[in-house]
């Protein structure tokens, strides 16, 4: 009995991950790197398919384009080693979640494939997600006792993204989430310019771009160690867009990615280290 319950269990994590996985391949929509003569496809696809992860797009997975709101709870300080890391917790809420189903949590880092954190959570009518059914008094809330709500614990990179996935259990629902604890970003008028870690040594650096003119063509520069990597954002009618850019430099270890953006109405720039030694949880 027992080792049949334990094959269910096993049997339910490989069909989630499996849908994730659809999921993933089905999300890409972001503008290609620049070319470069080492890169694997499944890189590619890779980076591409975290930055439609991050913006949640309509699709057959998600019709309604239903997305993860993260609420800050606390951050706390500890000792590491001889230094001070940080760990923030977080609240998870899904608006307009079918309340009926029950869901798997899966989490995927930059550093791994995507994975299963809780095979079964509930919403209530906030869209709160909890580790069991909601009970009377309950329904309305969008915070409950740490002990009736999920809550995430995160010590990330300055621009490292953590992402969520929360999928139904026939996996024809799978609504997508991301937290970036320490945004790498800077504002302009109404210019938004952010650079997210798509690995943990920024051998791959996403960039989101908000406040740009609508359906346009919008040039960028992109510098790393003095070589230019000129691209530019093809906004959809909300004047967002995203891109990737590996930021190595031939012959050197680790450096700095500089990317700027100039328009009429704003002029802003963002950096993120990348090479050996960059990355550096807080």
């Amino acid at each position: 009995m027992a080792h049949t319950a334990v094959m269910a269990s096993v049997r339910i994590r490989v069909f989630l991950l499996l849908s994730i996985a659809v999921f993933v391949c089905s999300a890409a929509n972001s503008q290609a790197p620049r070319p470069q003569s080492a890169i694997s496809p499944d890189v590619v696809k890779m980076l591409n398919a975290q930055a439609g992860w991050d913006d949640a797009i309509p699709g057959e997975h998600n019709p309604t384009g239903l997305h993860m709101e993260f609420a800050k709870i606390e951050s706390a300080a500890f000792l590491q080693g001889k230094s001070v890391g940080h760990i923030n917790r977080y609240r998870i809420l899904v608006p307009g979640a079918p309340q009926e189903s029950a869901y798997a949590l899966a989490s995927w880092k930059i550093d791994g494939q995507p994975r299963i954190a809780y095979t079964q959570v509930f919403v209530n009518a906030k869209g709160l997600l909890l580790p069991h059914r909601p009970e009377p008094g309950q329904q309305d809330k969008d915070a409950l006792d740490p002990a009736d709500e999920i809550d995430l614990s995160l010590q990330t990179a300055a621009g490292e993204p953590v992402r969520y996935a929360l999928t139904s259990a026939d996996g024809k629902l799978i609504v997508p989430g991301t937290v970036v604890p320490y945004p790498i970003e800077k504002r302009d008028g109404p210019c938004r310019l952010e650079a997210r870690l798509a690995m943990p040594d920024a051998e791959g650096v996403l960039i989101y771009a908000d406040g740009l003119d609508p359906n346009a063509d919008v040039p960028f520069q992109a510098v790393s160690e003095g070589e230019a990597h000129p691209g530019t954002f093809h906004t959809n009618a909300r004047g967002h867009a995203a891109t990737v850019d590996l930021p190595y430099v031939k012959g050197k270890s680790a450096g700095a990615l500089n990317v700027s953006v100039a328009t009429k109405s704003c002029t802003v720039a963002v950096e993120i280290p990348w090479g050996k030694g960059s990355y550096k949880p807080l």
